[in-house]
């Protein structure tokens, strides 16, 4: 198999070293870890830290963003569709990554597919969004669609089930205080390492106001830091999809899978009792060896695997100001 192709994205010059690990390794602990947390354990200066992200920011490679469940986005309809075409899989995957409810676009090794997620507000609108694409290519079939019912983003994602706190502020949820919440999430979807500097300037609020905003809103849980790594930076090939089918307690067994496969994404499809799981690895016998794992847990009948072959886009960022 040859290796999974980003179009949309530069080329890599070169691979993670164990410097570049660590600091991966930090940010999903802390997405807005500090110089010094950095310094303290990788024996490096802070200018040189802060020059290393940049670079890595800048060229794409490792990048922190915030992530919020598809429900807290309003997002209350998606699916995993499946098209084929006879068409050029490549030229329609390009045009359809270009739409703003489409968060994953990919074309399928040796097969003239295209494997696409789709998250609207309703059903409704998740029909005309297919009719549209429809409409706009007539060559597509749908071969398959998965209404997806939750999703098990890489583990720095997860929510973390805490007791309700308190308000912070001591404040009432005004509908001023609810948008500058919204607006923050919004800016730290973008970036989850964002300064305070510019939330206060972009939300029109002091530097102490922005600062203790911030905090209330990371506290909440609603948003959590997602460190977003190119696969191929992480010596990572190839790109592929699981398709895992199952009987019995199907949230219990991708839980489980989520736990096995921590920086992973994990979909749960419980119309059709499967489990899709996205993966990078290595090579061929990584992909093999993953496979394999699975298929011995107790309540899968059976594992299909889709390799990419391009990837034209990849993104979690619902798209939405609600909180």
């Amino acid at each position: 198999m040859s290796k999974t192709l980003f179009p949309n994205r530069l080329d890599i010059v070169r691979t993670a070293n164990d410097i570049d690990r660590l600091l991966i390794e930090i940010l999903r602990e802390n997405g807005r870890a500090i110089g010094r947390d950095f310094a303290d354990r990788t024996q490096l200066s802070e200018a040189s830290i802060s020059r290393r992200l940049a670079s890595l920011e800048e060229s794409k490679l490792v990048r922190v963003r915030g992530y919020i469940d598809l429900q807290d986005s309003g997002c209350n309809a998606a699916s995993f569709i499946r098209f084929s075409t006879k068409d050029s899989p490549d030229s329609i995957a390009q045009a359809l990554a270009q739409r703003p409810h489409f968060y994953r676009v990919a074309t399928v090794a040796d097969q003239r597919e295209i494997i696409a997620l789709v998250a609207v507000a309703n059903p409704s609108m998740l029909l005309e969004e297919i009719d549209a694409v429809l409409a706009l290519h007539p060559d597509l079939v749908i071969e398959h669609c998965s209404a997806i019912a939750d999703i098990i983003p890489p583990f720095e994602a997860r929510k973390k089930i805490d007791p309700p706190a308190k308000d912070p502020l001591g404040k009432l949820n005004t509908t001023r205080r609810s948008q500058v919440n919204a607006d923050i999430i919004h800016t730290l979807q973008c970036d989850y390492r964002v300064t305070v500097t510019q939330i206060a300037g972009d939300a029109k609020l002091s530097s102490p106001s922005a600062s203790a905003k911030l905090l209330e809103v990371i506290k909440m849980g609603n948003i959590r830091q997602l460190v977003v790594v190119d696969p191929h930076f992480m010596a990572r090939s190839i790109c592929a999809q699981l398709r895992i089918s199952v009987r019995g307690k199907i949230k219990k067994l991708a839980q489980k899978m989520g736990d096995t496969f921590k920086n992973d994404w994990v979909f749960l499809c419980l119309d059709s009792e499967q489990i899709f799981l996205e993966i990078a690895v290595a090579d061929e016998a990584d992909l093999h060896r993953y496979q394999q794992e699975i298929s011995k847990i107790a309540g899968v009948t059976s594992v299909a695997c889709s390799q990419y072959s391009s990837v034209f886009k990849q993104d979690f960022d619902w798209n939405s100001r609600t909180t």
